[in-house]
C-alpha cells in the first residue's frame, strides 16, 4: 500500500508536466523527445488507473482527431509496405496525438502554461544560436549545401550557405521559425512591461533573421501572412510595414531578393520540379481517391508515375505540396479531417481572441491563428509537416492554445446559446 501511494505520488500531474517540459525542449534538437514523451505517457495511464478516473482530454477537436486516426490507418490498405506503414502510424500521428492529449490534460493553469511557452522558447534560442554559429563557419556550410544539393547553383551561383540548424534541411529550420514568429510576435503586442517587451523583441528579430537566411521563398512569403494577421485582427497601423517590401527589393540587390523574385520564374529547377510533381500526384490520386496510397508510403508509389525519378533512383518522399501529399497518402476523407483539424484550430483561436481579456490567453489565441495562416500558405510549395520534429513542434503548440481554449469554454458556450435563442 506504501509502495502504491509513493508511486502514485511519482506520477503526479506536477511531474507528467515536468517531462513535457522537457519534451517540448527537446523537440526541435533530437529526437530523443520521445523518451519523456513516452514516460509521461506511461505515468498518466499508471496514474488513472490507481485513481479510477479518466484524467485525459483533448479538446473540442477530438472526434476529428480520431476520425483522421482512423482514416490515415485504413489507407494502410493501398500500402506497398503495409508493415512500415503501420509502424510509421503508430510512430508519427500516434505519438502527435499522445503529446497533444497530454498537453490539453496536465498543464491546466497558467502557470504551467507559461512554463511549456518558455521551454519552446528556450529551445528555439538553442535552433538560433546553433544556426548561426553554423551560418558563420563558411566552409561546412558550402560542402554540406552543395552535398544536399539545396541550391540551383545555375540559377543562384552566389548563393554559398542556407542555414538548416538542428532541423534536416533549411525549408523546415523556416518552417520552425515561422511557428516561433507567430507566437513571439503575438504575445510582444500584448505585453505591458517595457523588459519582456525588450526580450520578445530580441528573440523575434533573431528568429526573423534566422528565417532570412534559410532562403525559404515560401516561408517569406508566409511570414507576411502572419503580418496580414496581425493588422487584420490586432491593430491596422502594422499594414505599413509592407510598404517597406517594395523598397527593399528594389534597393537592395542580394541573393535575398534574387531568390524572392525567383519565386515567378519556372528557370529555378526547383519551382520546374514542383509542377511535375503536382501533376503526377494528381494521377496518384486519380487512382486513390477514397483511401489513398497507404500511410507514409508516397515515396514507394511516386516512383510507378514518374519514369525519370525511377530510373534515377530518386527518393521523393512527398509533393512539396501539403494539400496534395495528405489526399495522395490518405484520401479525400482522411486529408478532409485533417484539414478540418487544421483549420478547426483558426476558427476556436479566433473564439478564444474575441471573447476573453486576459492578455495571455488573447496572445495565444492571436499567435495560433498567425502559425495556422503561415502553416497553411507555406503548404502550397512544401509539406514541411512530413517533419517529425516539425509537426512535433506545432502540434505542442497548438495543444497548449487548445489548454487555454479549454479552460475559458464553459464561459464561451452559455454567452453563444444564450445569442441563438434570442
Amino acid at each position: 500500500m506504501q509502495n502504491q501511494k509513493g508511486i502514485i505520488s511519482l506520477c503526479s500531474r506536477e511531474n507528467i508536466g515536468k517531462l513535457l517540459y522537457v519534451t517540448v525542449f527537446l523537440l526541435p534538437l533530437t529526437t530523443w523527445f520521445y523518451i519523456p514523451l513516452v514516460i509521461a505517457f506511461l505515468m498518466s495511464i499508471y496514474r488513472m488507473y490507481a485513481v479510477r478516473q479518466v484524467e485525459w482530454k483533448a479538446g473540442s477537436l477530438c472526434e476529428v482527431g480520431a476520425a483522421f486516426l482512423i482514416c490515415s490507418f485504413c489507407s494502410v490498405i493501398n500500402s506497398l509496405d503495409k508493415i512500415f506503414s503501420i509502424f510509421n502510424w503508430f510512430f508519427l500521428p500516434c505519438m502527435y496525438a499522445i503529446l497533444y492529449m497530454l498537453i490539453v490534460s496536465y498543464l491546466d493553469t497558467i502557470k504551467k502554461k507559461k512554463k511549456l511557452l518558455l521551454c519552446f522558447l528556450g529551445a528555439a534560442a538553442a535552433v538560433a544560436g546553433y544556426g548561426i554559429w553554423q551560418y558563420i563557419h563558411i566552409d561546412y556550410m558550402i560542402a554540406h549545401v552543395i552535398n544536399q544539393e539545396w541550391v540551383d547553383t545555375k540559377e543562384f551561383p552566389h548563393l554559398y550557405r542556407r542555414m538548416y540548424s538542428t532541423l534536416e534541411n533549411p525549408n523546415l529550420c523556416a518552417t520552425y521559425f515561422l511557428i516561433v514568429i507567430s507566437y513571439v510576435g503575438a504575445f510582444f503586442l500584448f505585453e505591458k512591461e517595457i523588459k519582456n517587451k525588450v526580450i520578445l523583441m530580441g528573440i523575434g528579430s533573431v528568429a526573423t533573421l534566422c528565417l532570412a537566411l534559410t532562403y525559404s521563398r515560401g516561408a517569406w512569403v508566409s511570414l507576411l501572412f502572419i503580418l496580414f494577421i496581425y493588422a487584420s485582427i490586432y491593430d491596422k497601423k502594422i499594414f505599413t510595414l509592407f510598404t517597406l517590401v517594395p523598397f527593399i527589393l528594389y534597393f537592395y540587390e542580394g541573393q535575398v531578393v534574387l531568390r524572392f523574385l525567383s519565386l515567378f520564374s519556372t528557370h529555378d529547377t526547383s519551382v520546374g520540379m514542383r509542377f511535375t510533381l503536382w501533376a503526377n500526384t494528381l494521377d496518384i490520386i486519380k487512382d486513390f481517391p477514397l483511401l489513398g496510397c497507404g500511410w507514409g508510403t508516397f515515396y514507394l508509389t511516386y516512383p510507378m508515375y514518374d519514369s525519370l525519378v525511377k530510373d534515377a533512383g530518386i527518393l521523393i518522399y512527398h509533393a512539396h505540396n501539403m494539400y496534395l501529399s495528405l489526399i495522395a497518402t490518405i484520401g479525400f476523407l482522411g486529408a478532409f479531417s485533417y484539414f478540418f483539424i487544421l483549420f478547426g484550430h483558426a476558427w476556436y483561436a479566433w473564439r478564444l481572441y474575441s471573447t476573453v481579456t486576459n492578455s495571455f490567453y488573447k496572445a495565444m489565441g492571436l499567435g495560433t491563428l498567425a502559425a495556422v495562416a503561415a502553416i497553411s500558405v507555406n503548404g502550397i510549395g512544401d509539406y514541411t509537416l512530413f517533419s517529425v520534429s516539425i509537426s512535433m513542434c506545432y502540434w505542442s503548440m497548438m495543444a497548449l492554445f487548445m489548454s487555454c481554449y479549454v479552460d475559458i469554454s464553459p464561459s464561451i458556450e452559455p454567452k453563444e446559446q444564450d445569442s441563438m435563442r434570442q
